[in-house]
């Protein structure tokens, strides 16, 4: 009534004032609990969201002194190190609980008393040969005898097994993380926290839409757009299976999801779990890959709030009664009004693509900042297969014979963030799937595979792989630049979604 008064007395009629969308800010960083780290908030300014995500950081760094099992200095380590009663803080009590909760109503599918039987297979690993059954059954006996727990003493005697919490640990802290961060600002419309693919989300997403977040493919190829997300107001959402830093041993690619029952990597190729919290959908994503794909999903269905989708060894896709996806359809950003033509010639064979190795060194105060691309044979760009580190726009020129030539064309999805088996730092694959930056496929023809590398603080370097892509498989090879590790190219039918 007021409204309208004021209109009629000003001369004016009445009008609907437009609603200014919420501001959305992003924070990434890398080698945040050995992997990395994307948080988004809404409706918070600048100045609030740093100090939401300084205290989602700042909790994510006191649990990793208590939960890593990277650290030997962690109260894990010193528990793995104990005889008798250890007398445990309340985080650590919490999440050795939880896990062997879970481990009892699974059926053993989830465990994490499989320390020892890791250690064989890094051991493997690194003397490039898979350890037989006759070497892991002597370190399965400590596997399957419960650990003995007193809540009241808040104590824990782990019997003669090594505990591997990292399967739940690490929801456990993204939980916490986003706990910090609303804490910190409780007046934000939304929150989303994402470590190495195991997320949290609150509220409601940009466009106060539903979190949108994309699932991943599964296999090779971290630059992979989801082709399918789902749709999230709260909760978590983690992913377990094949991932980037499968144990390669040989030629053989093994999984570091492991059968609690034989000590061998799970079958599963992904499985991918929502749940009221994040720890409990990385508890049950562990289990998933490990349990026949149909015993899993009437154990989603028996769980209240969870839902689940499960891709077997075959590819096959099983959804639970609650799952719910959507295609993420792809959209071009500022593609120029009349296309650059392509050269004529013979199309790849069906299903060929190329897999492009690279290698980040870690370490370093400063990861570096690198763009892979292709060129033809003119040297012409045709695609920016990706890019890794998210570096801040002004930094992107560090790696200058690729900018020069960028067109701003880089595909871009609906979807705010992803689920993905954790991806630490280390030997990775891109895939280029034989198209250009406007999504036409190319033709057969010579193409040089570019990785370039630069860092802040740092040198710079490219690394080039010449191949001739025709009706048959073929590979090459770069050696380490200045950056940036071995390189590798591979041309044909390739593992992956």
């Amino acid at each position: 009534m007021r409204s309208s008064l004021l209109s009629l007395f000003l001369g004016v009629a009445p009008a609907v004032l437009a609603v200014q969308p919420a501001p959305v800010q992003r924070f990434h960083a890398e080698r945040v609990l050995g992997t990395t780290f994307d948080m988004v908030t809404v409706g918070l300014s600048l100045g609030d969201a740093l100090r939401a995500q300084g205290a989602a950081l700042g909790e994510i760094a006191r649990l990793d002194r208590v939960l890593s099992g990277w650290r030997e200095d962690s109260e894990l380590a010193v528990l793995n190190r104990s005889n008798g009663a250890f007398a445990a803080s309340h985080d650590l009590f919490e999440v050795i609980a939880a896990c062997e909760a879970w481990r009892e109503s699974t059926g053993g599918r989830f465990n994490a008393r499989l320390g020892k039987v890791e250690a064989v297979w890094d051991a493997g690993e690194r003397a490039g040969l898979a350890p037989a059954a006759a070497a892991l059954a002597p370190v399965l006996t400590g596997a399957h005898e419960p650990a003995r727990l007193d809540a009241a003493a808040r104590t824990i005697d782990r019997g003669g097994a090594v505990f591997a919490i990292d399967a739940l640990a690490k929801g456990y802290i993204v939980d916490a993380a986003l706990r910090a961060a609303k804490a910190a600002a409780p007046q934000a419309a939304g929150f989303l926290v994402n470590i190495g693919g195991d997320l949290a989300c609150h509220g409601m997403g940009p466009g106060g839409e539903p979190w949108r977040v994309g699932i991943a493919a599964g296999g090779e190829g971290v630059n992979q757009a989801s082709e399918r997300y789902i749709r999230l107001s709260s909760g978590g959402v983690a992913t377990s299976g094949l991932g980037e830093r499968d144990r390669v041993i040989g030629d053989v690619a093994h999984g570091r999801t492991l059968d609690p029952a034989s000590g061998a990597p799970a079958t599963a190729r992904l499985a991918t779990v929502t749940a009221p919290t994040t720890a409990e959908a990385d508890a049950l994503a562990t289990a998933f890959s490990v349990m026949p794909p149909q015993q899993a999903i009437a154990f989603a269905d028996a769980r209240p709030g969870v839902a689940a989708r499960i891709v077997d060894a075959q590819g096959l896709v099983h959804p639970s009664a609650r799952w719910r996806d959507e295609s993420a359809p792809v959209r071009l950003q500022s593609v120029a009004e009349t296309l650059p033509a392509l050269p004529s010639g013979k199309p790849w064979p069906q299903d060929f693509r190329v897999a492009i190795g690279y290698t980040i060194f870690g370490g370093v105060e400063h990861p570096p900042m690198m763009v892979i691309y292709v060129t033809d044979a003119r040297g012409a760009l045709i695609r920016t297969v990706g890019s890794v580190g998210k570096a801040p726009v002004r930094f992107l020129d560090s790696n200058y014979v690729w900018h020069g030539a960028w067109k701003k064309k880089v595909p871009a999805t609906t979807v705010e963030d992803k689920t993905h088996p954790t991806r630490p730092p280390g030997h990775y694959t891109m895939m280029w799937d034989g198209k250009d930056d406007y999504g036409r496929p190319v033709p057969q023809g010579r193409y040089t595979i570019n990785i370039e590398a630069s860092r802040e603080q740092g040198g710079h370097g490219v690394q080039k792989i010449v191949l001739d892509l025709g009706a048959l498989p073929t590979s090459g090879l770069a050696p380490p630049a200045e950056e940036a590790g071995p390189a590798s190219a591979r041309y044909g039918v390739t593992q992956g979604g």
